[in-house]
């Protein structure tokens, strides 16, 4: 039996977007319990705050760079390929 686990683009490019910004905004968050002259607070804040255009780059840029395919690898294509294989050409 086939089964076909891609996502629908448009949510593709959503989980790609929010995981990008969110991971920004994790190592962002690091740095925001050092003393508020030092300089891990202020890339810590410049990091949250590039969180939002880097998200808005990386769903615009999903087709060509991928975050959430990365992380996923080649999940639901391994019986394409066994078809394939199959197949007499």
């Amino acid at each position: 039996m086939l089964h076909n686990r891609s996502l629908p683009l448009w949510l593709h490019r959503t989980c790609n977007g929010l995981l990008g910004a969110g991971v920004l905004l994790a190592v962002g968050g690091l740095g925001l319990g050092a003393p508020a002259d030092g300089w891990r607070h202020i890339l810590a804040r410049c990091l949250i705050w590039a969180s939002v255009p880097v998200g808005i780059a990386l769903v615009a840029l999903t087709r060509r760079f991928s975050l959430v395919e990365g992380v996923a690898g080649d999940m639901g294509y391994d019986e394409l390929r066994e078809t394939d294989k199959d197949e007499p050409a």
